[in-house]
C-alpha cells in the first residue's frame, strides 16, 4: 500500500502539535497531563510498528548508534521502574500530576526515532511551522486568559496566563521556544512579506505572553535560543568577523545572568526569585537520592514519595509541609529516577545530538534559517530543562528536535537531504495493530480519570468509592476522594479508601496523613500511620 508510509510521514511530524493541543478541561480532573500521556501513548504505539515495519536498526548502518542508545534508554528505564518500591501503575503511567513514567520515556525515544528517520529539509520546515503555529494558538489563548476571558474554568493557583500548559513557567518556557523558531526564520533572505509578517508578529505575542505569565525563565529560554540562532545567522553573513567579539559579549551576558540568579553579584540581584533557592532544595533531594541508588534509582516518577525522606535541614526547615513530585532539574529527575546508568545514556543521545549539529555547521556554506530554527530551539528547550520540569507538552518537542539534528546529520551526508522514508510502504493492517494497542493502554487512564470527576461533581459516595477502584489506581485521587468524604461526614468510607491508598501506596506520606486525620481510625492504625509518617519524612519538626 503506497500511502501507509506517506500518512505516517503527515502524522509524525503533527505528533507535537497533537500532544499540545489534547488537553480536556471540561471532561476530566488531570485535563492537562493524563489527555497528553494517553495521546503520546496512542501515537507512538502506531510508530513502533512502523519501526518495526522497515527494520531500519538492520538495513541502515547509519542509524544503528541512535538506535542502540535509545534501546539502553528503554531497557534501562524498565528495568529501574520494575526495581522500584512505586505500584505498577506508577511505575509505567507515573505519579499523578507528572505522568512521566516508564511508558512516557518509552513514547518519546519512538517519536525521536522517528524524526530521526523522517529528517530531512522539507520534513524539518514542516515540523518548525508546526511549532509556530501550536505558539500563536497558546498565545492567542493565553491574551484572552490575560483578558479574564478564558471560556473554560480552570482550577489553577498559578499566574491567569498559562496558555494549554496549565502552569505559567512551562507555558512561558514554551513560548521562549517558539519565539526562537519564528526569530530564526525571520533572518530567512529572500521571504514573501506575508511570511515576514507571520514570523515578526509571533515574536512581540510570545514576549506579551511571557510578561503576563510573570515567569522570568521564558525570557532566558527565549535570549538563549534566539541568541544561538543569531550566531548561526552572523558567522555565514558579511559581519562574521564580528563573531569572536559576538562569543565575547555573550559568555559575559550568560556569567552575569547566572551570578545575578545566584545573588552573587556587586548590585541588587535582578533576576533571582524566591523559587531560586526552593530549586536548590529540590536538586540537592535528587541528587541524593541518585547518590544513594545510583544503580537503579528510585524508579521514573518516584521522586514525589522520596522527597520527604532525602530533603536535608535547610529544605525542611524552609518548607516543612511541601510536596513537591520533581526534582525541577530533568537531568537530576532522570538520574535520580534510573540511576547513573539512564543519566549516562540520556546525556549520550544530548551529546550525540549536538556533535550531529556540529557536523551540520560546519559543512554548511551557507546560513540555513530552518537549521538554524530547530537547533536554537532545542538548545532552548535543554536551557528550560535544566531548571524546570520535564512537562509532557514541552518534552515531546524537545526529543522530536533531538531526532531531527540526529537525523538531518545523517541524511545530508550524501547532499541528497532524503528521509529515509522515501519508498518505503506500509499496510494498513500494521497502522491498525499499533492502534489497538495503543487505545488499550491509553484508554482505562483516561477512562479512570474522568469516572473520577465525574463521580466527585455528582456527590454519590458509593460512586466516588467505585471511581477510585478503576485501573489504573492513582493515590492522588484517592487520598482526595478520602478527604472529601471525611470532610463530608462519610468518615467509615473515608477510612475504607485510605486504609487501600495505604496498602497500595505504602511510601506516599499524604496517604498516611489522611489515614491519621480520619476519626474513626483506631489508636494502633493512628500510631501506625504517626511512626510511618516520621519514617517518610524524618526531619520534619511538625511531626513530634
Amino acid at each position: 500500500m503506497k500511502r501507509g508510509s506517506d500518512l505516517i510521514y503527515k502524522v509524525s511530524f503533527l505528533t507535537p502539535l497533537v500532544v499540545t493541543f489534547f488537553v480536556t478541561p471540561l471532561t476530566s480532573y488531570d485535563s492537562i497531563n493524563i489527555p497528553r500521556l494517553a495521546s503520546l501513548i496512542f501515537l507512538s504505539s502506531i510508530f513502533i510498528f512502523f519501526l518495526l515495519k522497515f527494520n531500519i536498526f538492520e538495513t541502515e548502518i547509519k542509524y544503528r548508534v541512535v538506535f542502540l542508545i535509545s534501546g539502553a534508554l528503554i531497557i534501562w528505564s524498565l528495568i529501574s521502574s520494575l526495581l522500584s518500591d512505586t505500584s505498577l501503575e506508577e511505575a509505567f503511567y507515573g505519579v499523578a500530576g507528572r505522568q512521566t513514567g516508564a511508558l512516557a520515556y518509552f513514547s518519546f525515544v519512538i517519536i525521536m526515532l522517528l524524526n530521526v528517520i523522517s529528517s530531512g529539509q522539507k520534513f524539518n520546515s514542516l515540523l518548525l511551522v508546526t511549532l509556530i503555529i501550536a505558539g500563536y494558538t497558546n498565545g492567542i489563548y493565553g491574551l484572552f486568559q490575560s483578558l479574564n476571558a478564558d471560556p473554560f474554568d480552570w482550577i489553577n493557583p498559578y499566574s491567569p496566563v498559562f496558555g494549554l500548559f496549565g502552569n505559567p513557567n512551562f507555558h512561558a518556557s514554551f513560548m521562549g521556544i517558539a519565539a526562537t523558531a519564528a526569530f530564526s526564520l525571520l533572518l530567512k533572505k529572500h521571504d514573501q512579506t506575508k511570511f515576514r509578517l507571520i514570523y515578526g508578529f509571533f515574536i512581540p505575542l510570545a514576549l506579551l505572553n511571557i510578561y503576563k505569565s510573570k515567569s522570568q525563565q521564558g525570557f532566558l529560554v527565549m535570549t538563549l535560543g534566539a541568541s544561538v540562532a543569531l550566531f548561526l545567522w552572523l558567522k555565514s553573513s558579511n559581519y562574521k568577523r564580528f563573531t569572536f567579539i559576538y562569543i565575547i559579549i555573550w559568555l559575559i551576558g550568560a556569567i552575569a545572568v547566572t551570578l545575578d540568579i545566584l545573588q552573587k553579584t556587586p548590585w541588587k540581584p535582578i533576576l533571582y526569585k524566591e523559587s531560586v533557592s526552593y530549586r536548590g532544595d529540590f536538586w540537592r533531594a535528587g541528587w541524593q537520592m541518585t547518590l544513594d541508588n545510583p544503580i537503579f534509582g528510585v524508579g521514573l516518577d518516584g521522586y514525589r514519595d522520596n522527597f520527604r525522606f532525602y530533603r536535608d535541614q535547610v529544605a525542611t526547615d524552609r518548607n516543612p509541609n511541601a510536596m513537591v513530585d520533581s526534582a525541577h532539574n530533568v537531568f537530576i529527575d532522570i538520574s535520580s529516577g534510573g540511576g547513573f546508568p539512564l543519566l549516562v545514556i540520556y546525556i549520550a543521545i544530548l551529546l550525540l545530538a549536538l556533535i550531529s549539529a556540529v557536523k551540520v555547521i560546519k559543512r554548511s556554506n551557507a546560513f540555513d534559517p530552518i537549521f538554524a530554527g530547530i537547533f536554537g530551539s532545542w538548545i532552548a528547550y535543554l536551557a528550560q530543562s535544566l531548571i524546570s520540569i520535564n512537562q509532557i507538552a514541552l518534552a515531546v518537542w524537545g526529543w522530536a528536535l533531538t531526532g531531527i539534528i540526529i537525523g538531518y546529520e545523517i541524511t545530508t551526508r550524501d547532499e541528497k537531504q532524503e528521509s529515509a522514508l522515501k519508498g518505503k510502504t506500509i499496510g494498513w493492517l500494521t497502522v491498525s495493530s499499533g492502534i489497538v494497542i495503543g487505545i488499550a493502554i491509553a484508554l482505562p487512564l483516561l477512562l479512570s480519570d474522568l469516572q473520577f470527576r465525574s463521580t466527585v461533581k455528582s456527590g454519590d459516595v458509593n460512586q466516588i468509592q467505585q471511581s477510585v477502584e478503576k485501573w489504573p489506581q492513582s493515590v492522588i485521587r484517592m487520598t482526595l476522594a478520602a478527604k472529601i468524604l471525611r470532610e463530608g461526614g462519610f468518615t467509615d468510607q473515608a477510612l475504607e479508601i485510605s486504609t487501600k491508598a495505604t496498602n497500595l501506596f505504602p511510601n506516599n506520606f499524604e496517604a498516611w496523613q489522611e489515614l491519621y486525620a480520619n476519626p474513626k481510625a483506631s489508636e494502633r492504625v493512628k500510631l501506625e500511620a504517626l511512626q510511618t509518617m516520621k519514617k517518610l519524612d524524618p526531619l520534619n519538626p511538625n511531626l513530634g
